[in-house]
């Protein structure tokens, strides 16, 4: 019976979208998609960062980065970073909707798909929330409208430690 019940708590701790505990991030280093600045995950140690594959073909995610902006704009400051990572074939496909709806935050180029690999993207939108120390702390997989409260909360939570 115990056996069981270690197999099913593995089971449910390792489904999508839950707490992924003590799981460092994938470092990674990709352009600016405007620009030719090569940005690394490790620059951002010591913040809590959310990263965001994003593509301008996919619906969802075209809602969720005005809302990750306001949200970003909200929380702004020296110890919180969004990174936003286009995964567009053709950059400029990127680039155009970023011209109609600009980001304050760093957005990078993956024509290729190569960061987002060791992340399982598989699908998109999917996010990862990251701690100071550089844990997952949360996989998010798609967005619907309001889902940037939840991570707002969370996010007020881990600037506290």
């Amino acid at each position: 019976m115990h056996f069981k019940f270690i197999r099913f708590a593995i089971f449910i701790f390792c489904l999508p979208g839950l707490a992924i505990a003590q799981e460092l991030a994938q470092e990674f280093s990709a352009p600016r998609i405007m620009g030719n600045e090569q940005i690394r995950l490790s620059d951002y140690r010591g913040k809590v960062v959310f990263l965001d594959f994003w593509a301008s073909w996919c619906p969802p995610c075209l809602v969720s980065l005005p809302a990750y902006d306001k949200m970003y704009r909200e929380l702004g400051n020296e110890e919180f970073e969004i990174i936003a990572i286009n995964v567009d074939e053709n950059v400029d496909d990127g680039i155009a909707f970023l011209e109609d709806h600009p980001v304050s935050y760093p957005v990078l180029a993956d024509p290729n798909g190569e960061v987002g690999i060791p992340y399982e993207v598989r699908s998109l939108p999917v996010s990862y929330l990251i701690d100071r120390e550089g844990r997952i702390v949360q996989r998010y997989r798609s967005y619907k409208a309001g889902d940037e409260i939840e991570l707002q909360q969370l996010i007020r939570e881990l600037l506290k430690k």
